[in-house]
């Protein structure tokens, strides 16, 4: 089996594609005009790519950390804190930085406000 396929061709050999990564172990890749836009593989052969964002906690000095992708305003994230405990904030503001090499994503989290 080939190493990669146009999205156009694999949608016809989907599932074949699918049982020949999981059987081989083998990494696939989708193009689009040539160019990766997907893969298809065993799950732990797959490594997300991730975000790199500025995590801004209320006052607290920035941090760099990876996400997922980037998070949307309203959403909660689950952080913790250097004593090992662990807390929700909700992300009131998402900012990119356009800059010439590397945008920059900052994300803005503020605790939620507790009710009680």
């Amino acid at each position: 089996m080939e190493n990669s396929y146009g999205i156009e061709a694999a949608r016809a050999q989907l599932g074949d594609i699918a049982d020949h990564a999981r059987a081989t172990g083998q990494v696939i890749n989708l193009t689009r005009h040539g160019r990766p836009v997907a893969a298809i593989g065993p799950v732990a052969t797959i490594k997300p790519l991730g975000v790199q964002v500025w995590l801004y906690l209320g006052d607290q000095e920035a941090v760099s950390c990876t996400f997922p992708d980037v998070p949307r305003i309203g959403e909660s994230i689950l952080v913790e804190a250097p004593d090992g405990n662990e807390d929700f904030w909700d992300v009131v503001n998402v900012q990119w930085d356009i800059r010439p090499k590397v945008p920059v994503v900052n994300v803005l989290a503020e605790e939620p406000t507790k009710e009680g």
